[in-house]
């Protein structure tokens, strides 16, 4: 599947990858509004720093 996206004024087309194209056919028809998409990245992002830090505070211990 191809994709197309404009980047700095200029039209860019590129191949998608299997996995990628799958996840956009499932996600046909959901858009989120852009506070929604914050919301979502923000609610993510102290789980995944725990995650991150994890192995080091475990080797610090």
């Amino acid at each position: 599947m191809y994709a197309t996206a404009v980047v700095e004024g200029k039209v860019i087309r590129f191949k998608l990858s299997p996995a990628l194209a799958r996840a956009h056919r499932e996600n046909r028809g959901k858009t989120m509004t852009e506070k929604e998409a914050v919301a979502f990245v923000e609610a993510k992002r102290p789980s995944r720093a725990l995650r991150r830090a994890k192995p080091y505070l475990e080797s610090h211990s």
